[in-house]
């Protein structure tokens, strides 16, 4: 049986995906620009002061939207497990979440992500709060496969960033190309699994090497 403390910690997580939803509606339809925090609250049918408890502006309300899509809590459980999933499970379970996620959300994503890129402030607080826990953590996953020997050497926050670049800009490509893509019709599974094997195993038939031995680029 819950206590009191978990039953309003789960109204709380109630309450303010209730106020991320609405304010995604809002974003979408009338742009950040124009929308406003009392938008928002009759959308999602609460009083302004509602969204105050928890968000201290518009421009915390716009960030936690898109950290609520991005991070997710299948994709943080996934980068929480990377130390003890095999390499290539790991990443071909990654990008599924990726490409599933700018299937599901790509033109919405794209816009908030618009909007967050306007704002020079709303951009650092992205990058510190969103992208860069990711990137960490994907780092620290690639150090320790490079310390074990499984990696050759690489630097690890270069990787990291070369990793999700890969995915993120394939999903976006997908998404772009639309109907006339040659992704259209392919399981997000099955993408995932030769990207997974491009990045793991390159795309040199004899698998060897660039000039200048294991560490060149």
């Amino acid at each position: 049986m819950a206590t009191r403390q978990q039953r309003k910690q789960a109204v709380t997580e109630l309450r303010r995906q209730q106020v991320l939803d609405a304010a995604l509606a809002v974003f979408s339809r009338k742009g950040y620009g124009e929308a406003t925090i009392a938008d928002i609250a009759r959308e999602g049918g609460m009083a302004v002061g509602t969204i105050y408890n928890y968000y201290a502006g518009k421009r915390q309300v716009l960030a936690a939207v898109l950290a609520s899509r991005v991070l997710s809590q299948p994709f943080l459980r996934l980068l929480e497990g990377s130390a003890a999933a095999d390499d290539r499970q790991f990443l071909r379970s990654l990008v599924e979440d990726r490409v599933n996620l700018f299937r599901g959300n790509g033109g919405q994503l794209l816009f908030l992500l618009n909007e967050i890129c306007r704002d020079q402030e709303l951009r650092r607080q992205w990058a510190r709060e969103v992208v860069g826990p990711g990137l960490r953590r994907v780092e620290q996953y690639v150090g320790a496969r490079v310390a074990s020997g499984a990696f050759r050497p690489l630097d690890a926050g270069i990787a990291a960033r070369a990793m999700a670049g890969i995915g993120i800009g394939f999903a976006l490509l997908a998404l772009i190309e639309g109907e006339d893509g040659p992704c259209r019709e392919a399981p997000a599974a099955d993408l995932a699994a030769q990207l997974a094997e491009i990045v793991l195993a390159g795309v040199r038939a004899d698998r060897g090497g660039p000039p200048g031995g294991p560490g060149a680029l």
